[in-house]
């Protein structure tokens, strides 16, 4: 009897100790990335990431844009005449186009700004920190095109040719500003950003 009481005190000792051994912690290994958090053996990934580690930047939601500075300015038009018929500065302002499936050709205004810098000089930057109507981009992986346009009287004219961009190439990082320029062109603009995901 007393042999008995033995063996199975030793089989449950034993038993006892190999439960408590056989648990073990969901997280051991597993390295989230980005600021990840491992919760009972799967990454908890911070806004703005995803995958099983958090490996993947996520595209987000939206895209508002809270000022456009204009840094590039054509001095003259293309024939080397002033901008305004009065021989005065141009009076600007950007327009935002969506771009047709060939991802080369203008389609229609997405956006125009309401405000206008009056005799804006071209050897100088000019910011649009009031955007008004407020800017915000929700197809974030479909490409645009930015102009600047000079306004004289009742006419509009485009002051050299706009930059073609896709945002989802541009935010990488998440960068609070976004710089569209290209070899060559005439204007040139930096995007204030922030992100909603």
């Amino acid at each position: 009897m007393k042999n008995l009481i033995y063996v199975l005190t030793f089989t449950l000792v034993i038993s006892i100790g190999f439960t408590s051994c056989s648990k073990k912690d969901p997280c051991e290994g597993l390295a989230c990335l980005n600021g990840g958090t491992c919760e009972d053996g799967t990454c908890a990934c911070p806004s703005g990431y995803e995958g099983s580690l958090c490996e993947t930047e996520s595209l987000p939601k939206t895209i508002n844009i809270s000022s456009i500075k204009v840094t590039k300015v054509p001095t003259t038009k293309a024939d080397g005449s002033k901008w305004d018929a009065d021989g005065t500065q141009p009076d600007i302002f950007p327009v935002i186009y969506t771009i047709k499936a060939d991802n080369k050709t203008v389609d229609v205004p997405f956006w125009t700004s309401d405000l206008i810098k009056i005799s804006a000089s071209v050897d100088l930057q000019h910011d649009f920190t009031l955007i008004v109507p407020k800017l915000s981009i929700t197809t974030v992986d479909k490409s645009y095109a930015i102009f600047l346009f000079d306004k004289d009287d009742s006419n509009q004219e485009v002051m050299g040719s706009g930059i073609i961009f896709n945002l989802k190439d541009l935010i990488k990082g998440k960068p609070a500003t976004i710089l569209l320029d290209c070899t060559g062109c005439k204007v040139a603009f930096e995007l204030k950003v922030s992100y909603v995901f």
